[in-house]
C-alpha cells in the first residue's frame, strides 16, 4: 500500500516541476536571450524476489537546451559584423566631408586654378583675369582647409568613441564578473543558475559588438575571457582596460591595470582604432601630399617669372606652410594682384609663358606618377571605395549570422505550440497520479474498515 502512495506522490511532484518548467518558457517566449528549459527524468525501482518492482519517477535534471558552439560562431560574427560597420559608418562621414554634390570637389578646385592660368596666359594684363585667378586659388586653399579640419573633426570624434567603447567593455566585463560567482555558486550546489547563463549569453553578444575576444568555460563553471591573447576575465576577477591615447602621433594603446598591453583588432572598438590610427592618417597624408606638391611646383614656376610692377620673383604659395590645414597664399600677390607672375621675362607685360607653363602643368604626372587632378579624384572616391568593398561584406556576414541566429532560435527558441501541448500533458499526467493517490486512499480506507 505504501508503495502506490509513493508511486503516485513522485508523479504528482514529477507533473507539477515539469508545468512549472513549461508555464515558465511560455511566460518567457519572447524575452530576449531565453533559452527554453526541459526537464530530464527516469523511472525509479528495485529488484525484488523474482520481479522488478516500479517506485514511480524521479527528475534528474532541468536542462537549459541551447548550443554552445554556435554561440561562439556568432560572438566570431558578431565581432566582424560589428567591426565592418563602424569602419563603414566612419567612412560615409569622411565621404561627406571630402565630397559634395555642388560641384566644388577638390579636383575641380584644382582644375579651375589651372583653368584661371591659362586665361591668364592668353591675356596677362586684364587685373579682372587676376582677380578671378585669385579667387580660385582662394577657393581652392579653403577648400583644402575644410577637407583637412572636416577629417580632424571625423578623427576626434572617433578617438572619443573608442574611449567610450573601453568603458562599456569594462562595464560588461564588472557584469560578468558578478554573473560568474552565481554562476559557480549553483555549480557548487548542483543547481545551474540558468537565468545568469541566460543573461551571460546576452553580455557576450554585447561584448562581441565591442571587441574581439576568445571565450572558454573553467572546471567551475566560470567565464574565462583573453582579449588579443591577453586574460581580462576569469573565475576570480575581471581585469580592466584603460586607454592611453597620444594624439600627437595619433596612437591608440589600450592597457591592463598591471601595464600589459592589450591588441584590439575587431568589434566597434577594433574599427575606431584602425580608423584613428591608420585610414583616417593615410588620408590625411594624401591630402597633405597633394597641398605639398600644389606648393612645391607653382611655386617652383612662379617663382621664375614676373609680375607687372616689378622685377621681384615671388611664391605663389608661402613655401613655409605646405600641409592642408595651413597652405596659404603668398600675402604679398593676395595685396597685390599685379604681382601674380605671369611674364619668363622682366618688363613684358604682354608676355604670358609662365602662366601657360604653370596651366599646363594640369597634364604633368606631379605626385606618385600621376596628374594633380586625377590624385585628387583617387582621394575624393576613397571612402567611397571602401564603403562600397566593406557593405558587400556586410551583405555575406549578415546572411551568415542570420542563418546561425535561425539554427540557434531552433535549438532554444520556444515554440508556443509546442509548449502548450506540453502543458496539457502535464495536466493530464497530474490528473493521472491525483487518480492513483485517491484510489491507493479508497484501499486503504476499505483495509481499515474491515480491521474494525
Amino acid at each position: 500500500m505504501r508503495t502506490l502512495f509513493e508511486i503516485s506522490k513522485s508523479g504528482l511532484r514529477t507533473a507539477e516541476r515539469s508545468l512549472a518548467v513549461t508555464s515558465n518558457n511560455i511566460i518567457n517566449a519572447d524575452a530576449p536571450g531565453y533559452s527554453r528549459q526541459r526537464v530530464d527524468k527516469n523511472a525509479v525501482g528495485m529488484q525484488k524476489t523474482g520481479y522488478h518492482a516500479g517506485l514511480g519517477v524521479n527528475i534528474t535534471s532541468v536542462n537549459r537546451l541551447r548550443n554552445e558552439m554556435n554561440d561562439l560562431l556568432l560572438n566570431e560574427k558578431r565581432q566582424n559584423m560589428s567591426f565592418l560597420r563602424e569602419q563603414a559608418k566612419i567612412f560615409e562621414q569622411l565621404e561627406t566631408t571630402v565630397a559634395s554634390d555642388s560641384g566644388g570637389d577638390l579636383d575641380m578646385r584644382i582644375g579651375r586654378l589651372f583653368d584661371a592660368f591659362s586665361e591668364l596666359s592668353a591675356d596677362p594684363q586684364d587685373l579682372s583675369v587676376r582677380n578671378q585667378l585669385m579667387s580660385e586659388a582662394d577657393q581652392l586653399t579653403t577648400k583644402l582647409s575644410d577637407m583637412s579640419r572636416g577629417i580632424n573633426q571625423t578623427q576626434d570624434l572617433v578617438r572619443d568613441s573608442a574611449t567610450i567603447s573601453v568603458q562599456s567593455v569594462n562595464q560588461i566585463l564588472r557584469d560578468l564578473e558578478s554573473l560568474n560567482k552565481s554562476i559557480r555558486m549553483g555549480e557548487a550546489q548542483g543547481k545551474p543558475n540558468h537565468a545568469s547563463l541566460d543573461l551571460q549569453v546576452k553580455k557576450l553578444e554585447e561584448l562581441s559588438g565591442l571587441v574581439d575576444f576568445e571565450s572558454q568555460i573553467s572546471e567551475t563553471g566560470a567565464l574565462e575571457l583573453r582579449i588579443g591573447g591577453i586574460k581580462v576575465l576569469d573565475e576570480n576577477q575581471s581585469y580592466q582596460l584603460r586607454p592611453e591615447v597620444d594624439d600627437v602621433n595619433k596612437l591608440f594603446r589600450i592597457r591592463l591595470e598591471n601595464g600589459k598591453t592589450v591588441n584590439v583588432s575587431g568589434g566597434k572598438l577594433g574599427a575606431d582604432i584602425s580608423m584613428y590610427e591608420k585610414e583616417i592618417e593615410e588620408l590625411k597624408q594624401d591630402l597633405d601630399s597633394i597641398t605639398s606638391a600644389i606648393v612645391r611646383e607653382f611655386n617652383t614656376l612662379h617663382s621664375s617669372g614676373f609680375g607687372l610692377e616689378d622685377d621681384a620673383q615671388r611664391n605663389f604659395f608661402n613655401p613655409d606652410f605646405t600641409s592642408a590645414a595651413d597652405i596659404q597664399i603668398n600675402e604679398e600677390i593676395r595685396s597685390n594682384h599685379k604681382h601674380i607672375a605671369a611674364s619668363s621675362t622682366a618688363g613684358e607685360a604682354g608676355n604670358g609663358d609662365i602662366a601657360a607653363s604653370i596651366a599646363a602643368m594640369r597634364n604633368e604626372p606631379l605626385i606618385g606618377g600621376r596628374k594633380l587632378v586625377d590624385y585628387a579624384v583617387q582621394l575624393i572616391s576613397t571612402p567611397g571605395s571602401k564603403i562600397s568593398s566593406l557593405n558587400a561584406q556586410i551583405e555575406t556576414r549578415d546572411s551568415e549570422i542570420h542563418m546561425l541566429e535561425t539554427q540557434q532560435e531552433r535549438e532554444s527558441g520556444v515554440n508556443i505550440d509546442e509548449e502548450l501541448s506540453l502543458m496539457i500533458k502535464y495536466q493530464n499526467a497530474y490528473q493521472g497520479a491525483a487518480r492513483v493517490m485517491q484510489a491507493a486512499q479508497q484501499m486503504y480506507d476499505t483495509l481499515i474498515s474491515i480491521a474494525r
